[in-house]
């Protein structure tokens, strides 16, 4: 027979609950683990109904039942339902997940619901159970709240209210850990194909080198670049060269499976790692067997075709080097050589050191670029995501060498930290970006990237206070953008430089958010004002739900803690419809503007006639001032 219980008083349960909540979502925002949070929640409705034993169940990706939280069930009830494939006569809790309806079972001893599962429930005392689907906003199950009796009977009017204003507490707890995860799960994992990142590459060669040093194995590394992959972004769209990128990854698990490591080092380049006996093993025979796998023309899912072709270079361990470093610099060696000859793939040879050189004659040049007058500055435009009106110029350098031409700033930026540099450069940037914002209308802000190198430095701070104080520019019109690895490198130095920058008034934007180490812990240790979803993340999101949802989260996140969001590398105007859904706040790519000469930007950023005279008045007014 059910018991029916007395039903304790209503009155001030949702201010009690919005209490708990409010503790237990000041714990997310500082980044608890899930397990914590839904304990100290369980807890607390515990605390409010003495009478239930409360438990959190998620699901995984196949419908396995994952319990979260449940403090007061014994632990091995935990684990004998963990991994039970969700129906409809799974239990309680099973059973709602599946038919996504809740579930009230006052007798678990006789209830068919319960009938394979009651032996591990009834020894410990559990009666009764309602169970209650968590939901997600785009109607995802996420798992299951669930309110176990030590008595046969129904849930009562204060209990059911207790579980109504609970449930979209669990779901926003649930899908911000899933959220965390992923961005986590972007420290190691290259989102864009799913292979490792540069961090696997350093995390995992050592250890593959040791283990073949070990068992006196040869290891051959191969660094893969695509042939002509600016081509491909250039005829079909960047868009399409990510598609493009993707397919590479798939290919190359397909051909390398049996390799120690397949990692996307960046950009359009790869690397395969792989270890074998030394008498049985052909590397080159490998590399063009790599090489065989990817040629040819390839459909992608937009149904556009693109023809991929690779170039490989490859040097192995212990033939052409036993350090690591030395390994991967032997293969770049190599694969320039591949790529400079035409040919498809090249083994490192000594003399190839040649190459070394001409990257030092590079590393002599860029400090003489600034001298010979090489360096210039475009700016690309951050809109405005509701009206598509300009807020913003990101201003970004560029190279023309004398003699070689345009030089990527992905080519030459690292060599400028590496040889010190940056810093005559970024002083150059940061002046000549200052020098035109203040030609501009006065709304508009000016984005500078500033590099770790140049954060670390004890001058810094001052120099960006004498180079607004030069050009006159409210420093409220100069955004800085960083990087996740200035944190990396020293947490405690660059987070003191930022608080500094912040005091004079200039605001600081976390740059590529969600594609370095540890993008929530960096968030927490400094106040941004704006994140800048990566581009990876943003070309994806139209046709990967993963990538969608990412961005979705950081959107949120950014909504959470009271920043903007930008999001980088818009090319379609789905991407902006999404982007727009989802609260976006600022919007930069090619749809809405290239970088260009500033010039090509004067009938957006010239100011009106009206604005342009009453600041002549007042520069005279301050040369007046100046000069009694």
């Amino acid at each position: 027979m059910t018991v029916e219980k007395s039903i304790p008083d209503l009155t001030g349960i949702s201010e009690r609950l919005n209490a708990l909540h409010q503790e237990l979502l000041v714990g997310i925002a500082l980044g608890d683990s899930l397990s914590n949070v839904m304990t100290a929640f369980c807890r607390g409705i515990e605390a409010l109904a003495p009478d239930v034993v409360c438990s959190v169940i998620g699901v995984d990706d196949d419908g396995r039942m994952r319990p979260i939280a449940g403090p007061s069930l014994p632990e091995s009830y935990a684990e004998a339902i963990s991994g039970i494939q969700v129906g409809p006569d799974v239990g309680s809790c099973g059973t709602a997940i599946y038919l996504r309806t809740a579930i009230e079972v006052c007798d678990i001893e006789t209830d068919p619901l319960w009938a394979p599962y009651k032996s591990l429930a009834l020894p410990y005392g559990l009666h009764a159970c309602w169970s209650c689907p968590i939901q997600s906003q785009d109607g995802r199950v996420l798992g299951a709240f669930g309110l176990y009796f030590r008595e046969k009977r129904y849930s009562n009017a204060f209990e059911r209210r207790i579980v109504a204003e609970c449930l979209n507490f669990c779901a926003i707890a649930i899908a911000n850990s899933e959220a965390r995860a992923r961005l986590n799960n972007l420290a190691f994992f290259d989102p864009l194909t799913g292979l490792g990142n540069r961090a696997t590459l350093e995390n995992r060669l050592p250890l593959i080198l040791q283990r073949a040093n070990e068992r006196q194995h040869s290891v051959t590394i191969y660094h893969i670049d695509i042939a002509e992959f600016q081509a491909i972004n250039d005829l079909h769209g960047r868009i399409h060269g990510d598609m493009t990128l993707a397919r590479v990854g798939h290919l190359l698990r397909s051909v390398a499976a049996d390799s120690d490591l397949i990692v996307r080092t960046g950009g359009d380049q790869f690397l395969v790692v792989k270890s074998a006996r030394k008498e049985d093993f052909d590397p080159e025979e490998f590399a063009q067997d790599i090489v065989h796998g990817i040629y040819g023309g390839h459909r992608l899912d937009s149904g556009e075709e693109v023809m991929i072709d690779v170039r490989v270079g490859l040097a192995s361990f212990p033939a052409d080097g036993r350090q690591q470093d030395e390994l991967l610099e032997h293969a770049e060696t190599a694969l320039r050589r591949a790529k400079r000859s035409g040919r498809t793939h090249v083994k490192f040879e000594p003399r190839m050191e040649y190459e070394k050189r001409q990257r030092r004659s590079l590393e002599r040049d860029i400090k003489l670029a600034i001298e010979r007058r090489e360096l210039s500055l475009v700016f690309q435009p951050q809109v405005d995501a509701k009206s598509g009106a300009i807020q913003a110029f990101e201003a970004l350098v560029r190279w023309t060498h004398s003699e070689l031409g345009p030089i990527s700033p992905v080519q030459f930026i690292p060599i400028a930290e590496g040889n010190g540099a940056i810093h005559a450069i970024g002083e150059f940037v940061l002046t000549r970006a200052c020098e035109e914002a203040a030609r501009w209308n006065e709304k508009m802000r000016v984005a500078v990237n500033v590099s770790a190198a140049q954060i670390v430095r004890n001058d810094f701070v001052q120099l960006v206070a004498n180079v607004l104080s030069q050009t006159n520019l409210d420093p409220a019109r100069l955004e800085l953008e960083v990087t996740e690895s200035l944190f990396v490198q020293d947490l405690t130095t660059a987070t003191a430089t930022l608080r500094r920058l912040k005091r004079l008034g200039v605001s600081v934007a976390m740059d590529d958010f969600g594609t370095g180490y540890s993008s929530l812990s960096t968030l927490r240790a400094f106040p941004f004002d704006r994140i800048k979803v990566d581009r990876s993340f943003v070309s994806d999101m139209v046709h990967s739900p993963d990538a969608a949802a990412i961005v979705n989260s950081v959107v949120g996140l950014g909504r959470t803690m009271g920043l903007r969001v930008v999001a980088e590398g818009v090319e379609s105007q789905e991407q902006v419809a999404m982007l727009r859904l989802i609260g976006c706040h600022e919007i930069q790519g090619y749809l809405f503007g290239k970088p260009l000469p500033a010039e090509s930007y004067e009938h957006v950023t010239r100011p009106s006639p009206r604005a342009a005279a009453a600041k002549k008045r007042a520069s005279r007014a301050t040369h007046a001032n100046s000069t009694r």
